[in-house]
């Protein structure tokens, strides 16, 4: 964690990532309760919506990889954030009580994801640039203690903002964040970029499901890092961002409870964060794999015990977010070490363009499960994620000499 204060650009990256990540964890504690308002808890309904809010991922995620990789870091991290502010003034003038138009709340999600198309690779790239290797594991640490900080405060300043004001205030609040992550992003440097292919989109598209094919041949350790969690965020991802609250607002029967059950997760994942390096002196592919079926495991867990005690569902939602710290790091790490300087940004591009595709399909299968389950659409959703790790066990085995330290 001592590498986010190493330098001059760990330090701004780190304080203007503190700033989003805020904003956004306060941003989809609100969008989520307003897509289930909205929709009358309607899990079809709702699945279709955050389907269609990653739609963009197809185009724009292969986009900012390349981006990333030939073009100035620093502009893109500012452009991706003033983009992103547009959804939050749109959804801010355009909610009244959780009111928007259901093609009002889509278009303001896709432009979100677009955004975080372009954040992300240029982001998790930038840091090669001014770390040495055998720091990345430190800072990726402490990055995650950073998101984990901020996956607290954000749910609680929406309950907070929900109880005192009205929920479409936290719109407001998300766009105060990105100014202030901007306003701190004008200092980084620039960096040489190795600019020497014009823009074509539909080449850079085509070379990214290209890409798959090659890594699986060439990198299969970092093919197994990417597409297990591809497989496994088809699950996760409606589970916390829809499925989970859904569920909370029916027990609990208020809004500002959601927001504590975000935090809740979130205070789990700082002390695995904290804790990452004590527990795991080495990364690798095999890592991934694990900690996604430990995490699967412990949310199934915390379904069954939902309506059966809710202590039990506390301490469970505590130590899901524990290892999900584990998860996020050791994905993270893997791809740093596992790519060459020059296609970092690629290949973070390739991860998220992977797995919001599956944060894609998370909504139409949820959509499914609930046809077939009904009321325990949770249940069935979390025994899924649970065993859907399993299939990439033995090949983890097989590709763990070519993993890195």
């Amino acid at each position: 964690m001592r590498a986010l204060a190493i330098n001059h650009d760990t330090r701004r990256l780190s304080t203007a990532y503190l700033f989003s990540k805020i904003g956004e964890f306060a941003f989809e504690a609100a969008f989520a309760v307003s897509v289930v308002q909205l929709t009358n808890a309607n899990l079809l309904l709702i699945g279709v919506i955050y389907f269609l809010r990653y739609i963009p991922t197809l185009i724009f995620s292969p986009l900012g990889g390349w981006l990333a990789d030939n073009y100035s870091k620093r502009k893109i991290l500012i452009s991706a954030e003033l983009i992103k502010a547009i959804a939050a003034i749109i959804l801010f003038f355009t909610s009244e009580a959780f009111d928007s138009p259901i093609i009002v709340i889509i278009f303001a999600s896709m432009i979100m994801t677009t955004g975080d198309c372009l954040y992300s690779p240029t982001f998790r790239s930038y840091f090669p640039h001014v770390v040495e290797k055998n720091q990345l594991s430190s800072l990726n640490s402490g990055l995650q203690a950073i998101e984990d900080c901020s996956s607290i405060i954000g749910p609680l300043i929406f309950s907070l903002i929900t109880i005192a004001f009205f929920p479409a205030l936290t719109f407001l609040f998300f766009l105060a964040c990105l100014i202030a992550s901007a306003a701190w992003l004008l200092a980084l440097r620039e960096f040489p970029t190795s600019n020497t292919t014009a823009l074509q989109p539909y080449s850079i598209i085509k070379e990214a499901m290209q890409s798959i094919g090659r890594i699986r041949q060439s990198n299969p350790s970092l093919f197994t890092v990417i597409c297990c969690t591809t497989l496994c965020a088809i699950f996760a991802t409606s589970i916390l961002r829809f499925i989970l609250p859904a569920a909370v607002l029916e027990e609990f029967h208020i809004e500002a409870a959601v927001g504590y059950v975000n935090s809740l997760l979130a205070t789990g994942t700082v002390l695995g964060s904290i804790l990452y390096e004590k527990f795991n002196l080495r990364t690798s592919s095999r890592s991934v794999v694990r900690y996604w079926w430990i995490y699967g495991c412990l949310l199934f867990i915390s379904a069954l015990a939902l309506n059966l005690s809710t202590s039990a569902f506390i301490a469970s939602l505590f130590f899901v977010g524990f290892v999900g710290a584990f998860v996020d790091i050791s994905i993270i790490t893997n791809i740093q070490l596992l790519s060459l300087q020059s296609e970092t940004g690629r290949n973070f591009s390739l991860y998220y363009f992977t797995a919001v595709l599956g944060d894609a399909l998370s909504g139409l299968v949820a959509s499914i499960v609930f046809l077939i389950a009904g009321p325990a659409t949770l249940i069935g959703m979390t025994f899924l994620l649970s065993v859907a790790p399993l299939a990439w066990g033995v090949k983890s085995d097989e590709d763990e000499k070519h993993d890195c330290i």
